[in-house]
């Protein structure tokens, strides 16, 4: 009976007039208020209601039938992403290829339908904050002809299949979840002008069809279904069927409690190992918790506010996540809307430092973002690790390295155990490639390979997707060490690499032990000039056939017995790095792809063959006098 009670209590907390899922009255008149007194606020609700306006004036129909895969817009030949010269042209920015029709006509269409979506939430917010009826009349059209057509829009998958894991406006349950969340919003906004027959064709024909094509696709501990549960949770709130709602919070198997509890590491980084996913599945979790504790439901808990620890733990200098694993992440301060909801929730100060260097100008700044926050710096000076996800952070005033040794991160992971990135002279140096649109052979090819990143390769081909483990750490006041090792993702091969980080130089020592002879391949890239002390001698063709090989070009090789050095300049940073003498050493020098595939960045290959070898390697980063 008591359980029953607090339901019924909860549920008429979420009924309440007044609670529009993404926001409450409070929360608008709070917003309003701030908006009066805050600069930054009025520039930010000015934008939405100009954006409303130009809604009212310029938006497109709802399609009449669904979209595609954005990752298909790429170059299938140089890897670039495309750019738009009208709704069926759509140009390489490289070779100057124009290509037309499926699916590349059909990412326009995605690009409609999500454009469609947010103008709906931003129409409802507009009249929310003016009470103008237009901008109601004009969301409740764009539900309303959704309801008209959601039904018969086939369902369909990237390759156009008629699968589960397809959808209807979009082509997988992911982009359906993203498109599906503004439109619960913008619904929950202004329902309560619509009539009961248009309140039901909405309910009916766009969004319960729409979560249950949704549901039908079920998921672990993953990024998408975060995205997933918030869109089935937020359309169980916004029509009251509690039953969704339970599905999305309370599933044992992938539920937003179990993403947190089993997704989530000890660390407070995702499970994915990759600060893109990182931000991409706080951006999935946090509508649901909203629209919940707004229904009476408590999901802040410490671990979820942990995921908001973990990238600011891990960033370099300038604020940039190092780039491991699928998408490169980005920079601290483009996940400032994220942080503007995080610190009215919890209070950390460090939360409120970051909103502190940024302009501040993001719809969340508006609706949640407290009129204050504190000020000082937002990356940490002292050396992080994170044990169990398998990352740490070597800080020292002059130089910063980011290591990857631990956990694989999935479907998301890329073979690069050892693999480190570094910072020094105010810039990047060792870069990790991150990923591109997954369409395109290039990201296959290249991005996850062992070869574009900064480890060791055996034999020309990939590591095993395998953990590592942490075999060392101490931090000083001096220095910072760290060993990590990597026994498991060759064959008989046991890798080890040892950092010691003092001042602005780097003592890296990564040994290659096995009973048998191999190729050891040690690589290392960087934008910039390179050049070294060798001889180098051009040689045709690419530097292999395969696993990445086949993309490293303008190949130049040199053999030596003796200590060597190679050096990037970039601006007024160098970065030199100086080899112990090993015999038999053969070095080669090209160009790979960068994080932009159009780009080519030099990289740097010191092979041995042998059945042992350690390269002893120290990185120095210096700033050339004018």
């Amino acid at each position: 009976m008591i359980a029953l009670v607090l339901w019924i209590a909860s549920w008429a907390v979420q009924a309440a007039p007044g609670n529009y899922l993404l926001v409450d009255e409070a929360a608008l008149q709070a917003a309003q208020r701030k908006a009066e007194s805050q600069p930054w606020a009025g520039r930010v609700l000015q934008q939405l209601l100009s954006g409303a306006e130009q809604a009212l004036r310029e938006l497109p129909p709802v399609p009449e039938r669904g979209g595609q895969w954005p990752h298909w817009y790429s170059c299938p030949r140089d890897g670039a992403t495309l750019q738009t010269v009208s709704d069926t042209e759509h140009r390489c920015p490289v070779c100057g290829t124009v290509y037309t029709g499926d699916p590349y006509d059909a990412v326009i269409v995605y690009r409609v339908h999500n454009r469609l979506s947010r103008a709906a939430r931003d129409l409802g917010l507009a009249f929310r904050f003016t009470g103008r009826e237009e901008f109601a009349q004009r969301a409740a059209r764009i539900l309303t002809d959704y309801a008209d057509r959601y039904r018969s829009y086939p369902r369909h998958n990237i390759y156009g299949e008629d699968k589960i894991g397809g959808a209807k406006a979009t082509a997988q349950t992911l982009d359906e979840s993203v498109w599906l969340i503004p439109l619960a919003w913008a619904y929950a906004l202004v329902r309560e002008t619509m009539d009961q027959e248009a309140r039901e064709h909405v309910e009916n024909d766009l969004l319960l069809p729409a979560a249950d094509l949704i549901r039908e696709h079920k998921m672990g501990i993953h990024n998408i279904q975060c995205w997933k549960n918030s869109a089935v949770g937020l359309v169980g709130l916004v029509t009251g069927r509690k039953e969704l709602v339970d599905e999305a919070i309370e599933d044992p198997e992938r539920g937003f409690r179990a993403q947190i509890a089993r997704g989530v590491t000890a660390d407070g980084l995702w499970w994915e190992g990759s600060l893109g996913y990182h931000y991409y599945t706080m951006q999935a979790l946090w509508p649901l918790a909203e629209a919940a504790r707004l229904a009476g439901i408590d999901l802040y808990t410490d671990r979820y506010r942990s995921l908001f620890d973990a990238p600011l733990a891990l960033a370099l200098p300038n604020g940039d996540s190092p780039g491991f694993n699928d998408s490169a992440g980005g920079n601290l301060k483009s996940a400032a809307p994220l942080y503007e909801l995080a610190y009215a929730r919890w209070g950390e100060p460090a939360y409120g430092r970051l909103l502190s260097h940024t302009s501040r100008d993001s719809l969340e700044a508006l609706l949640w973002g407290l009129p204050e926050v504190p000020q000082g710096p937002i990356v940490p000076t002292q050396s992080t690790l994170l044990p169990e996800a398998g990352y740490a952070v070597l800080r020292s005033p002059m130089m910063t390295v980011a290591v990857r040794f631990g956990m694989h991160g999935g479907g998301h992971g890329h073979p690069d155990k050892l693999n480190i990135v570094t910072f020094g002279a105010g810039r990047l140096f060792g870069l990790d490639p991150g990923s591109i649109n997954y369409g395109v052979p290039l990201h296959r090819e290249w991005y996850r390979s062992t070869i574009a990143h900064n480890t060791v390769s055996v034999d020309e081909q990939l590591q095993a997707n395998k953990d590592g483990r942490l075999e060392h750490w101490e931090v000083t006041e001096e220095e910072t060490v760290l060993a990590a090792s990597a026994h498991t993702v060759y064959p008989g091969v046991q890798l080890t690499r040892t950092l010691r980080l003092r001042g602005a130089q780097l003592q890296d020592r990564f040994e290659c032990v096995s009973e048998r002879e191999h190729v050891y391949d040690w690589a290392f890239h960087a934008e910039g000039r390179l050049t070294t002390s060798l001889p180098l001698e051009p040689r045709d063709g690419q530097l292999g056939a395969d696993n990445g090989y086949q993309h490293i070009q303008n190949v130049a090789a040199a053999v030596t017995d003796e200590a060597w050095w190679a050096r990037w300049d970039a601006g007024e940073a160098t970065l030199t790095l100086h080899f112990a003498a090993e015999p038999g050493t053969q070095v080669f020098t090209g160009l790979a792809p960068g994080r932009n595939p159009a780009q080519k960045v030099p990289v740097l290959v010191v092979r041995r063959r042998a059945r042992s070898t350690t390269f002893e390697v120290t990185h120095e980063v210096s700033v050339r006098e004018r």
